[in-house]
């Protein structure tokens, strides 16, 4: 299988035929061998049923029992991938589908373990521009992310990111984070393991912010960004390692 593309989704019912009316055709065009793989994070409304009505021979959905985070909800799907790479993206479709063919594009040419997306690296004005006190707090968490885990990459946030199925296998069992903060500690065992990432630009060119709490949620990610340190710094991910070796 070529590709695989992972869509995590909590009480989406309102938008995720729309969503799939999007990408599936987008496979469709471009792709043979694919599947695209629907994460229901424990939902409360009809998610699963809506997805399973669309009834397309490349779709899948899989429920978690109950609701565990973003993070938990991507591991879960990106373990599942049989793709030769792996890509995830929101359910609400924040960048262009075109960025998967950019993306593969560059696994080719720069034999890179990741591609991910980076809306700093944008050159034209973005289709959503941030407010003033959005940028303030993206660059002072920027600044805090980069120098706690010394990761060298401006974006860590972009919700646009693909790896080789090698690399899934070896980071995703690994992952010790719910939330938003996933993003950084995957990102932290792709430079512990010394993998290629590379940065394709990206416009946010949807944007709903419902979900995420700019002052509650970046307090969290300041407090998961100490745990990953935490964890490297006391054994945690070597120990997952060997018991995902096991496995």
């Amino acid at each position: 299988m070529e590709v695989s593309l992972i869509i995590p989704a909590y009480n989406e019912e309102k938008r995720i035929t729309h969503t799939l009316e999007m990408v599936m055709p987008f496979m469709d065009r471009y792709f043979t061998e694919y599947e695209v793989i629907v994460v229901d994070d424990g939902s409360s409304d009809q998610t699963v049923t809506v997805v399973q009505a669309f009834n397309h021979p490349h779709l899948q959905v899989v429920s978690l029992i109950t609701n565990q985070g973003k993070g938990m909800a991507l591991k879960h799907g990106m373990l599942l991938a049989q793709g030769k790479y792996v890509f995830f993206m929101d359910a609400d479709l924040p960048y262009p589908l075109e960025s998967i063919r950019e993306a593969l594009r560059v696994f080719d040419t720069e034999k890179a373990d990741l591609v991910i997306g980076g809306r700093d690296l944008y050159a034209e004005q973005s289709d959503v521009p941030y407010p003033l006190s959005r940028k303030i707090a993206s660059a002072a968490f920027s600044l805090f992310i980069n120098t706690v885990l010394c990761l060298q990459i401006p974006d860590t946030q972009c919700g646009f990111k693909g790896f080789t199925r090698a690399a899934v296998q070896k980071i995703f069992p690994q992952l010790t984070i719910q939330g938003f903060g996933f993003d950084f500690e995957m990102l932290f065992l792709a430079r512990k393991y010394d993998y290629q990432i590379e940065r394709i630009p990206v416009n946010l060119c949807h944007s709903d912010d419902s979900k995420v709490h700019i002052v509650t949620d970046s307090w969290k990610m300041f407090r998961d960004a100490l745990q990953v340190r935490s964890n490297d710094w006391n054994g945690v991910y070597a120990a997952l390692k060997e018991v995902s070796h096991e496995g």
